[in-house]
């Protein structure tokens, strides 16, 4: 009845445990990533004022020209200036597109153990074959990492792609420029095709954000203004890098996703003017109170970005401590929605103050 590739798919573990905490009476929900503040005054009037001013038909498939000028613009400030930039829905359509325009049954897509949830099942829909490298026990993606994964690979593979993340979800992990610049070096070296996740680049706590298109111009950089401005639901990212390749891109998206929702993208160019500083400030303070509180009790590396941490399972009874944490209504994301690995959990650290220490407090607990 159904498409052989709805075989490699199931269900997201996070959206699981979201449909869970709806059943509960009193949740502490540390299951969804996406920021507990709400969006900025200004870019909430530009959106309305896009819709009151009749800007609500479909724009050309890439972008109002505003909207690409706007996104080139910050990325110039970065020390980034790719040749092309569209506009996507969200990084998901984002990453989507890309992998279709650069990926199938050729194809080998190397990726970091553990990863986002969607990368893997991303990866099965264009056909292309998903390799994990284990990043185990600090979860940095390092030269050796890459290099050891072409040599181990098939030597029939025609074209490999390499789908890195940074800040990374679920570890919060960074890498600072130097590492980037290593690996951006290696990639290229070992003929790897990159494309860069980037979602998170606000969220750096301990040193700036570095771009991997700074040191790799044959990237595509995804990146999307849900998580930084607090608008998840207005679905408005962006892609950049060759001008071919966003402009195949472009062309999936005509026959896909169509374009951008009109009234986000001119919210987005106000989004850019709009200093986010106070509500990073706040995040690192929220990444400093979960590792304080945690890191007596839960072996756990320090996160760097994101708003995540992923502290390991104390105990080998994966199935018993998420039982525990149930019962508890904490709802947090096993470790095995990741990784091919069930030894770690994500909490996300978007709550308010008060409701992120009491979370805190309960876990200590559970574990003793």
């Amino acid at each position: 009845m159904f498409a052989n590739r709805m075989r490699s798919l199931e269900s997201s573990g996070i959206r699981k445990m979201f449909e869970m905490a709806g059943k509960m009476k009193n949740p502490i929900d540390f299951s969804l990533g996406q920021p507990h503040f709400d969006v900025p005054e200004p870019v909430k009037k530009a959106a309305i004022a896009a819709i009151q001013n009749g800007k609500n038909r479909y724009s050309v498939t890439a972008g109002f020209p505003e909207f690409r000028e706007a996104v080139m613009e910050a990325l110039s400030k970065e020390g980034v200036r790719p040749e092309s930039v569209m506009g996507t829905a969200g990084a998901s359509g984002g990453l989507t597109l890309a992998l279709l325009a650069l990926a199938d049954e050729s194809v080998e897509v190397l990726m970091t153990d553990p990863c986002f949830v969607t990368y893997g099942h991303l990866v099965r829909l264009t056909g292309a074959r998903p390799k994990w490298m284990d990043t185990y026990p600090d979860f940095r993606l390092t030269p050796k990492h890459l290099e050891d994964a072409v040599r181990a690979g098939d030597s029939k593979i025609e074209r490999r792609i390499l789908l890195f993340n940074s800040p990374v979800n679920p570890t919060g992990v960074a890498y600072t420029a130097d590492e980037i610049k290593a690996l951006a070096a290696t990639s290229r070296r070992l003929g790897l095709q990159v494309i860069s996740d980037e979602v998170y680049d606000r969220f750096c706590y301990d040193f700036p954000h570095e771009c991997w298109l700074k040191h790799d111009p044959s990237a595509v950089l995804v990146r999307t203004f849900g998580k930084t401005w607090g608008a998840t639901g207005w679905r408005v990212g962006h892609a950049a890098g060759p001008k071919e390749i966003i402009e195949q891109m472009t062309m999936l998206q005509q026959f896909t996703f169509v374009c951008v929702n009109t009234p986000s993208q001119w919210a987005a160019i106000e989004a850019l003017k709009t200093d986010v500083s106070p509500f990073i400030e706040a995040y690192k303070r929220k990444r400093d109170l979960v590792y304080e509180g945690l890191r007596e009790t839960y072996k756990m590396t320090h996160p760097q970005g994101a708003f995540y941490a992923f502290p390991q399972i104390p105990g080998k009874d994966a199935e018993d401590f998420l039982k525990r944490c149930i019962e508890k209504e904490i709802l947090i994301v096993p470790g095995k929605f990741f990784s091919s690995r069930n030894t770690h959990f994500r909490i996300s650290f978007a709550l308010d103050d008060e409701t992120l220490k009491r979370g805190i407090e309960i876990l200590v607990r559970i574990a003793h």
